[in-house]
């Protein structure tokens, strides 16, 4: 089975009683209406249809945008015993839904598990209570490890979201959250660092000057660290960054922070960086070396606009071949002095 085919259904803002300072789902989603049940089944035909590989691909409802366990129960009942029928027909294999720590306890998660709901993800955003507390979160990190016990418990699959550079926020204080994640065992992560969007708090702070986005080397830098430790803990990364939408551009919805269409390969760039730097920095400078890297992976050894082979010669005065061999594994590299 190859990737998922994930159908994201997105219900903005609905279900939560909290204005976390960096949310507004209107424009990040770029929805502000609530999806009718007709709608989500013609969103599944179109989806299913447009899929050329369909029967190698996991098809996922995916229910976004919301605390979906804080909406009516009525309304939960409603969309979940839909989504479930959808299942029993071989349409969806899976159902999956976002929410809040504090919206998860015993009684919500026997409905999930009588809907058959396959994967709950929580948005984490932060394991620092100082963090939590500037950011509007109206939860704590104690309140997202109970949650974490109870959805593992029901056997069901755990997804975990963080955010870098929140106010407050420092690298040290993202490193520390991701430590703490991981102890928390979940099957798959997110991993959003800030952007500052229209009509939010934090766009308030940021024009008042109470709020500094992140240097992007040091946003990048810590991405790329907390990614690692994901990696190295076999915990699945399933996104970096927000997904990109037309709204979502300088000008538009987007003010300023931590937004760039592709961010992921990005951060996938800065760790293979991290990784030629654990060799490079011990090799003489003044030198050329062949980097040899898996074809898939010549793009993030370069980095976005060749930015890794500038950053070896200009820190270490070192010249980079990079070129895509057969035979070398992803992600695995090797680094040849050039004769």
């Amino acid at each position: 089975m190859s990737k998922e085919l994930i159908i994201p259904v997105f219900i903005p803002h609905l279900g939560c009683e909290h204005r976390c300072v960096f949310c507004n789902q209107r424009k990040i989603s770029g929805q502000a209406t609530i999806p009718t049940l007709e709608e989500i089944r013609s969103q599944v035909g179109e989806y299913r249809k447009s899929c050329s590989n369909l029967n190698e691909r996991e098809v996922h409802l995916a229910f976004y945008g919301g605390s979906f366990t804080g909406i009516s129960e009525k309304m939960q009942e409603d969309y979940l015993s839909f989504a479930l029928a959808l299942k029993k027909q071989g349409l969806i294999a899976k159902i999956r839904l976002s929410t809040r720590a504090d919206y998860i306890d015993a009684k919500i998660i026997a409905r999930l598990k009588s809907y058959q709901v396959d994967i709950v993800e929580l948005g984490v955003q932060s394991m620092d209570e100082e963090v939590l507390k500037l950011s509007k979160r109206g939860h704590t990190a104690a309140d997202v490890e109970k949650a974490a016990e109870l959805i593992k418990q029901a056997g069901i699959t755990l997804g975990l979201q963080m955010m870098i550079a929140l106010p407050g926020d420092t690298p040290e204080k993202s490193l520390a959250t991701a430590k703490k994640i991981i102890a928390l065992k979940p099957a798959l992560v997110r991993i959003y660092p800030t952007a500052i969007i229209k009509d939010t708090e934090l766009a308030e702070l940021w024009q008042k000057g109470s709020y500094e986005p992140w240097d992007w080397d040091i946003l990048l830098d810590t991405a790329a660290q907390i990614a690692l430790l994901f990696q190295k803990n076999n915990i699945l990364i399933i996104r970096i960054g927000l997904q990109a939408a037309d709204n979502l551009n300088l000008g538009k919805d987007l003010l300023g922070g931590a937004y760039h269409p592709a961010l992921g390969e990005l951060v996938k760039g800065r760790i293979m960086r991290m990784k030629m730097e654990e060799t490079l920095k011990n090799l003489p400078s003044n030198q050329a070396y062949r980097v040899l890297c898996a074809p898939k992976m010549l793009s993030q050894v370069k980095g976005q606009k060749n930015c890794n082979v500038l950053y070896f010669a200009q820190k270490y005065a070192q010249r980079l071949y990079i070129e895509a061999a057969e035979g070398i594994n992803a992600p695995d590299i090797q680094i040849k002095p050039m004769i």
